[in-house]
């Protein structure tokens, strides 16, 4: 029988323990994110989830930088850093999520070496980084099957002189002028 509306925007159901072993994705889970990436929602899609992610993170900066001694300068600095990288990957920049795997897993190492806050049970930084890492590498992967879906199209070798289209910055969708 065919497919409904709601039945291809249904999650997966997944081991609560797979946040665990984020290096593992699911392909089935990659294609339905490509396959309905216009319509999920920012709660649905690893773009979104990621997003969110980082400004929880951002948030949490915020609210507890004092109780962490951070000045106000490393504050604002997070702000723009984890605020940039979730817009970054919500538009579906790939880099966007490479480099916050990085940012995020230097993050995470320096709390655990230095023992600050919650650090000082190492445990919930693994976890917390586990859990980043999952949803940051869903969506490289599915930003790197939509290019790849996208690179084997055919386009012509050329742009067109009577373009009707405009590139937007950060690879949105392309704005028509007619």
């Amino acid at each position: 029988m065919g497919q409904g509306p709601n039945d291809s925007t249904q999650k997966t159901k997944k081991p609560a323990w797979s946040y665990v072993t984020w290096w593992k994705t699911d392909a089935a889970e990659i294609e339905r994110q490509v396959a309905n990436y216009d319509i999920l929602t920012i709660w649905q899609s690893a773009r979104g989830v990621s997003m969110l992610l980082c400004f929880f993170s951002a948030a949490v900066t915020v609210v507890f930088g004092r109780l962490m001694h951070l000045s106000g300068a490393t504050v604002v600095a997070e702000l723009v850093i984890w605020g940039g990288l979730g817009f970054a990957m919500f538009r579906g920049q790939k880099w966007a999520f490479v480099a916050g795997m990085m940012v995020w897993s230097f993050e995470k190492a320096a709390l655990v070496v230095t023992g600050v806050g919650a650090a000082r049970a190492p445990i919930t930084q693994v976890i917390w980084w586990c859990v980043y890492m999952s949803a940051f590498m869903l969506g490289f992967r599915v930003e790197k099957s939509r290019s790849a879906k996208a690179g084997s199209s055919t386009r012509p070798s050329a742009p067109s002189a009577n373009r009707t289209d405009v590139a937007t910055p950060l690879g949105a969708k392309p704005i028509r002028l007619r």
